[in-house]
């Protein structure tokens, strides 16, 4: 018991925030920080003008940033998803979630967080038999009983599988639009894009703003007909040099300047640039669904929308992998291909 109170205590200390003032936001400017020198610069920009901000980075640099939500989040009620958050593994889903619904000051609010995030099977089960899927839901369930209004997270869905991923994302579309400011750390730019905010990678230590789209961008080149075309894709396998055929493709990336090709979870990076692929694939029924990402539309599985203006497709991939659908972009998909 002990130690449970321990933990409680570390994490409502964590909750209370570091009490410095905030740093001054740059809301009034017409044109947003598209670089910063460090993560912590990037989070007291970021936070402290009341953006959610997402970030590609290494371990270091998620510390940094943890640091700084603190530093930024104040009084603010604030909750942080751990990587190494592991839960009190003596006790079940239910009884867990009870202890830090009373410190909450919302006893009955465990059963709705049960039912939220899919644990009703699991609930008698003790934390310590729990699947890593598991332990991640936990953790938001956790986190969903304070009504956050900052949210820290370190790799938030790189142990969740499509339905779960879909929950998370889900909860943390809807607490964005009540309010709450999130800093996530670690995953992939693709999953960073996923999220309701801005988007930055790493490089030398600097961080870099992901290009976003603009909804007044020049228009679609146009099909030019039906004519048949031999079309391989160039991509590099260590010294080998493949030649693609666009059915194999799941999508296109583009990520800290390289543009890659998926096929069958395997990413191959190729010369060509975002322009040239989409120009080459267009035809065989791909679509530019944001400035980083060119899909192969028959392999789309599900439009998913968390928040007015976040949009996501799930593909029937290896890896079901999710990509980021642009607001700008996803009114022409569904005119293109007549999705109402």
């Amino acid at each position: 018991m002990e130690a449970r109170q321990d933990q409680a205590a570390a994490a409502e200390g964590a909750a209370a925030g570091g009490g410095s003032a905030p740093a001054r936001g740059q809301a009034g400017s017409t044109a947003l920080p598209t670089e910063y020198a460090s993560a912590a610069d990037l989070v007291r920009g970021e936070l402290g003008a009341g953006r959610s901000v997402h970030l590609e980075c290494s371990r270091a640099a998620m510390r940094a940033a943890r640091e700084a939500v603190q530093e930024v989040a104040g009084a603010r009620r604030a909750a942080f998803y751990l990587e190494d958050d592991g839960g009190f593994d003596r006790d079940t889903v239910r009884s867990y979630l009870r202890f830090f619904a009373r410190l909450a000051g919302d006893g009955a609010a465990a059963a709705e967080a049960i039912d939220h995030f899919g644990l009703r099977g699991r609930a008698g089960a003790l934390v310590s038999k729990l699947t890593a899927e598991e332990r991640v839901l936990l953790s938001f369930a956790r986190m969903s009983l304070f009504d956050p209004e900052v949210c820290f997270c370190e790799r938030p869905l790189l142990e969740l599988g499509p339905d779960a991923r879909q929950v998370v994302l889900g909860w943390i579309g809807a607490r964005s639009e009540a309010g709450t400011l999130f800093v996530t750390c670690g995953q992939p730019l693709r999953e960073a894009l996923l999220m309701p905010g801005r988007a930055f990678w790493e490089e030398e230590g600097r961080f870099l703003a992901a290009e976003v789209d603009d909804a007044d961008d020049d228009a679609e080149p146009a099909f030019e007909g039906d004519e048949v075309r031999v079309c391989k894709i160039a991509a590099k396998a260590g010294d080998v040099t493949l030649l693609l055929d666009p059915r194999e493709i799941d999508f296109i990336e583009s990520a800290n300047r390289v543009n890659y090709a998926s096929v069958r979870g395997e990413l191959y990076p190729t010369a060509l640039t975002m322009d040239e692929l989409e120009g080459e694939l267009e035809r065989f029924g791909f679509f530019r669904c944001h400035r980083s990402y060119i899909v192969n539309v028959q392999k789309v599985a599900k439009v998913e929308r968390y928040t007015r203006n976040t949009y996501n497709l799930v593909l029937s991939d290896a890896r079901h992998s999710s990509l980021p659908l642009s607001k700008g972009r996803a009114e022409e998909m569904r005119d293109r291909f007549r999705w109402k």
